[in-house]
């Protein structure tokens, strides 16, 4: 029985109702977080508190007891027996239930938290052989900084991408690459390592900041710079990261290879790092 969390309490996941006047099922007024645990710890649960305050704040969405989040999760792996395998986490906080306005009720009601607990497997594969993506113009509104709920550009391109074949689509804003449609985006260009830097354009990922951090410590120059679409070609590697992928290598974009077809050097640096620090963290 998968026990999941819903407003204060931890429940059977069959027995939760949300009510059709939620705010998150009327409006997509919501945010997100997905945490990753390692048989052992969450990696780096406080980047995800961070923006997780900082995506409800943007939206001015109250929850009172946020900082419970870090236990409630723990709470989660214990009562679905998960400790001892690869497992996420996922959080969503709405503004709540109440009759459809399109202006925040008033008086404020309190919020709708749900979170439930999943174990999964790695895709081994295709971090060690590479994976193809997709490009497609820019179809999201301009605030993708936020965490929302608000997916439905991110999941139609991620399903055209599929249907293609392809294991994510990446987007184009005014020729410039921005990131895909859940993860961030980096490429190798005459040595040094480009990324499109943190704005409203992209959401800053949790495992993005934390290999930019992992690039420094190796002495790889990095440019957090937005790559001109047509400097691809010009690309040695690729990769895209985010909690569940981690650092998982690309080989083609939009139908053509990148570099000599295989994962790089500088990337299997930077994977292997990010391999090594979880493994040291385990407890």
């Amino acid at each position: 029985m998968n026990i999941a969390y819903y407003n204060g309490k931890f429940l059977p996941k069959d027995e939760i109702r949300i009510s059709p006047d939620d705010r998150g099922f009327l409006f997509a007024d919501g945010v997100y977080e997905v945490v990753r645990w390692y048989n052992g710890f969450f990696y780096d649960m406080p980047g995800h508190m961070t923006r997780l305050g900082n995506s409800m704040r943007e939206l001015r969405l109250q929850w009172t007891d946020s900082g419970s989040f870090p236990s409630i999760a723990e709470e989660l792996i214990k009562k679905n027996d998960l400790a001892g395998t690869p497992a996420m986490v996922y959080l969503q906080v709405t503004r709540g239930a109440a009759r459809r306005t399109h202006h925040f009720p008033s008086p404020g009601i309190d919020p709708t938290v749900y979170s439930y607990a999943w174990g999964f497997e790695p895709d081994t594969e295709s971090k060690e052989k590479g994976i193809k993506v997709m490009l497609k113009e820019e179809l999201r509104w301009s605030r993708c900084n936020i965490k929302s709920i608000a997916l439905l550009p991110n999941t139609l391109s991620y399903q055209e991408a599929t249907e293609f074949g392809y294991k994510e689509c990446i987007f184009v804003r005014n020729r410039l690459i921005t990131e895909g449609s859940h993860s961030n985006f980096f490429a190798v260009i005459d040595g040094a390592l480009y990324t499109h830097p943190e704005s409203n354009n992209i959401l800053s990922g949790i495992t993005r900041n934390n290999v930019l951090r992992i690039a420094a410590e190796a002495e790889i120059r990095v440019r957090e710079e937005a790559i001109p679409e047509n400097k691809l070609r010009f690309a040695t590697e690729a990769f895209i990261t985010n909690t569940s992928a981690e650092v998982t290598p690309v080989i083609e974009v939009g139908g053509n290879t990148i570099g000599t077809g295989a994962p790089g050097a500088l990337t299997k640096i930077i994977s292997d790092r990010f391999a090594s620090e979880t493994s040291a963290l385990r407890r």
